[in-house]
């Protein structure tokens, strides 16, 4: 299953002192959730921006952020598909707004799909013939060990920003 700072990271939510939109970031939080369906995962994801523009200002900015819904991996290697609800988006006053929304992951069947979309490609008469090319769930399984990789790869840069954001909080107490 994937965790709550995978779900930031593949989102790429941005961290405080970020710039979203013409927002600043004060604050994010997210949360894992328990979840009543088997094989789905809950998060709760609450954000505080501060700036200009009312909150269809802010909805135009969290639309790109949060409007995706991008596949992720858990650390046994299992693909799961991302989103998230429609933020709800509260005044707080002088210019600052709290987000918060709820996510969910589902573990999703990516190398199967994508066996099937290379048949429909080959069907189609999309696919260069080649005689010793590989078989389609050989070709799958490439892309999907290649896709989990630059996934990882994104997760532990987003997870090394925010322990460095976090220790220096830390040697910085009050800031």
């Amino acid at each position: 299953m994937p965790f709550a700072k995978n779900f930031a990271a593949t989102f790429d939510l941005p961290f405080p002192g970020d710039r979203l939109g013409g927002f600043e970031v004060e604050s994010v939080e997210v949360r894992d959730e328990p979840a009543s369906v088997e094989g789905l995962h809950r998060y709760s994801l609450r954000m505080v921006l501060c700036g200009p523009g009312g909150q269809q200002a802010v909805r135009r900015a969290l639309q790109p952020l949060l409007g995706g819904q991008p596949t992720t991996f858990s650390a046994y290697g299992n693909p799961y598909q991302l989103w998230c609800d429609r933020p709800q988006i509260e005044s707080l006053g002088n210019k600052r707004y709290g987000v918060t929304a709820s996510g969910a992951g589902m573990r999703i069947a990516l190398e199967a799909e994508l066996v099937r979309f290379l048949g429909h490609l080959e069907a189609a008469g999309r696919l260069a013939p080649s005689g010793d090319a590989p078989s389609h769930e050989a070709t799958a399984q490439e892309y999907a060990q290649a896709y989990a990789k630059d996934t990882y790869r994104q997760v532990n840069r987003y997870r090394g920003r925010l322990r460095r954001i976090e220790g220096q909080a830390e040697r910085e107490p009050g800031r």
